[in-house]
């Protein structure tokens, strides 16, 4: 399962962390909360540091220019179990109408892959300055307000010791 990381709005990972990279084939319409319903693309995310390994699932609002992210509600995990979270990851995406193709990102130079990483809209500043329903939000995951909901709290803590890591 995944919940919706409503502090992260730009994704400041170095290129070579990332260690999978699945992107939309085509954008769907889409509404989240606080958005008028616009075409998204999609991108699932694994990244790696040391033993512990991160799904992400991004999504970028086109017509917003605003990235929504969602992490598992378990956080990082062992890079064991990594895989069986990255295909949960493909299925959750696909459900809501999207086609993922590999990119191949793990096959390419260092220099190609700092270079397809930096272009990524996810990976830059949102456009808007409230990405979520009018709450500001910050910059990065590391001293931001959490959901009251523990399962919540848990995750978002989870991916925030994983960026602190990187």
């Amino acid at each position: 399962m995944f919940i919706q990381h409503k502090s992260l709005t730009s994704l400041n990972l170095p290129a070579e962390k990332i260690t999978h990279l699945h992107a939309a084939s085509s954008n769907v319409q889409l509404a989240f909360a606080g958005f008028p319903p616009q075409l998204c693309s999609a991108y699932l995310i694994l990244a790696s540091s040391g033993q512990k390994s991160l799904v992400l699932i991004a999504f970028y609002l086109v017509e917003s220019g605003s990235s929504i992210f969602f992490v598992p509600q378990k956080g990082e995990v062992t890079s064991d179990k990594a895989q069986q979270l990255y295909e949960e990851g493909i299925f959750f995406v696909e459900s809501m109408g999207f086609t993922l193709t590999e990119t191949d990102f793990h096959l390419k130079s260092l220099e190609k892959k700092q270079d397809y990483w930096k272009a990524l809209p996810i990976c830059r500043p949102s456009r808007t300055k409230a990405a979520v329903a009018g709450k500001a939000v910050a910059q990065n995951s590391a001293g931001s307000d959490y959901d009251s909901a523990l399962l919540q709290s848990q995750s978002l803590a989870s991916l925030g010791r994983f960026l602190g890591a990187m």
